[in-house]
C-alpha cells in the first residue's frame, strides 16, 4: 500500500501496517523542463481557432519512508521502492491521474541528490530510514482562444520606384589611383 500521509509524531505508537509514504515537502518551478513555441490548433478549414504554449513543469520532492511491524520488513519496503524507482524513469500512464495523463508528456521521477536528515530534524522528529525522490511533473497552460479573425480579403501591389533625374549638371568622375604606402 502507499499512502501520502505527513510523517506525524504519533508514528511511535500507532499499529503499524505493511505502507510506503510518500510526504511531499516541496514544490518549485522546473525552469529547465521548460519548452519553447507555440502551436496553432486549427479546425478542418486550417482557421487558427487557439493558441497552446507548451507545457510547464513542476519539481516535486517527496520523502519516501516505510511502516511495517518490524524494521527489517520496512528496510525491505524501502529496497523494493528503490529498486522500483531507480529503474523507472518515468511514471506508467496507467499510475497516472486522469488528468495528468491527459496532458501526454511524461511524468519524470529520479532519486534526489537531498539528505532526508535534516528534514526529520525540521519536522521535529526522529530520523527513520528514508531517501528522498524528485518529480517533475507537466502541467499544460490553457490555450489562448482571444485571436483575431482570418482575412477575408488580401491585397498585394507591386511596383518598381522610378529614379528621380538628377539636379543639375553631374561632375566627372575623378580618375582612381592605387598608392602604396610604406
Amino acid at each position: 500500500m502507499v499512502r501520502l500521509d505527513p510523517p506525524k509524531p504519533t508514528w511511535e505508537t500507532e499499529r503499524p501496517s505493511n505502507a510506503i509514504d510518500l510526504f511531499l515537502y516541496g514544490l518549485r518551478d522546473d525552469r529547465d523542463g521548460r519548452e519553447s513555441g507555440v502551436a496553432d490548433q486549427r479546425n478542418e478549414r486550417g482557421t487558427v481557432l487557439a493558441r497552446q504554449e507548451p507545457n510547464r513543469r513542476c519539481s516535486l520532492s517527496y520523502l519516501v519512508t516505510a511502516r511495517a511491524p518490524k524494521i527489517s520488513e520496512e528496510h525491505r519496503l524501502l529496497s523494493v521502492a528503490l529498486r522500483t524507482m531507480m529503474f523507472t524513469d518515468s511514471l506508467p500512464g496507467d499510475c497516472m491521474p486522469k488528468e495528468l495523463a491527459a496532458v501526454g508528456a511524461p511524468v519524470f521521477i529520479r532519486i534526489a541528490d537531498t539528505d532526508p536528515g535534516p528534514l526529520w530534524s525540521n519536522l521535529g522528529m526522529p530520523a527513520r530510514a528514508a531517501f528522498a525522490i524528485t518529480v517533475s511533473a507537466p502541467f499544460l497552460p490553457e490555450p489562448d482562444t482571444d485571436i483575431a479573425p482570418p482575412a477575408e480579403k488580401i491585397r498585394l501591389d507591386a511596383n518598381q520606384k522610378k529614379k528621380a533625374a538628377p539636379r543639375g549638371p553631374l561632375a566627372p568622375a575623378q580618375p582612381r589611383q592605387w598608392v602604396r604606402t610604406p
